[in-house]
């Protein structure tokens, strides 16, 4: 998946660390992060879980919560 988010959307997954090795994966940032660019990562994860075959994801529905937090 991390590297089908990097190719399709010039977006930088990295996988966790020690014990998080292959549990997890972590948003690569420079800095400054605005709303629409965790908007942009998520629907990215999305479409390449899509991609990649998932039958768990639901399109729209991560960019929907994530979208619900951030609005407040």
């Amino acid at each position: 998946m991390r590297s089908v988010v990097k190719k399709q959307f010039d977006i930088v997954l990295a996988g966790g660390q020690d014990h998080l090795s292959g549990k997890i994966f972590r948003v690569g940032h420079l800095g400054f992060v605005c709303d629409r660019d965790i908007l942009t990562a998520v629907s990215a994860i999305e479409a390449a879980l899509q991609q990649l075959g998932s039958e768990t994801v639901t399109p729209g529905a991560g960019v929907m919560a994530a979208a619900t937090v951030l609005n407040g």
